[in-house]
Formats: structure tokens, sequence, C-alpha cells
């Protein structure tokens, strides 16, 4: 059972069309009992879109929504000095 989720962050990327995308990443914890009493542990990273669209993780470049197929292109975050 998933007690909480937390938000870890934005992954930027383009559609198939070039156009910029947001992703958000979440990270769900679960309530789990130990002989010690109950205990809070990490669990499955997730995806959304702002909108609440479920984002399935492909590969390291690449997302697709779930509802549409749409592909999403990771945009490489770089620093520039």
């Amino acid at each position: 059972m998933c007690a909480s989720s937390k938000f870890l962050g934005h992954i930027y990327a383009r559609d198939g069309h070039g156009a910029p995308r947001l992703i958000l990443a979440h990270q769900s914890f679960d309530e789990i009992t130990t002989p010690y009493g109950m205990a809070i542990k990490p669990g499955d990273l997730f995806f959304l879109t702002p909108d609440h669209l479920t984002v399935n993780w492909l590969n390291e470049r690449q997302f697709e929504i779930e509802d549409t197929g749409e592909i999403l292109t990771r945009i490489p975050f770089e620093i520039t000095e």
C-alpha cells in the first residue's frame, strides 16, 4: 500500500513536433510492518504530466505518455560557462 509520495523534480522533454513538455518525477513510499513496528520504505518511481497523465519510462532519453502513446525525448541539461 502506498502511504505517500514525494515530488523529486522536473524532467524537460520535447514531443515529436519539437514542442517543450514537462514531466514530473515522483517516488512512492510504502508503509510496512517489521518486527520492530511500522516503517516507511521507498517504493517505485513514477512519472506524470502536469495534467496528471501517466508517463512510462522507456530509456534514459525517452518517455511515453501512456494514454496517447506519444513519445517524449529528454532535453539534456548542459551547464555552459
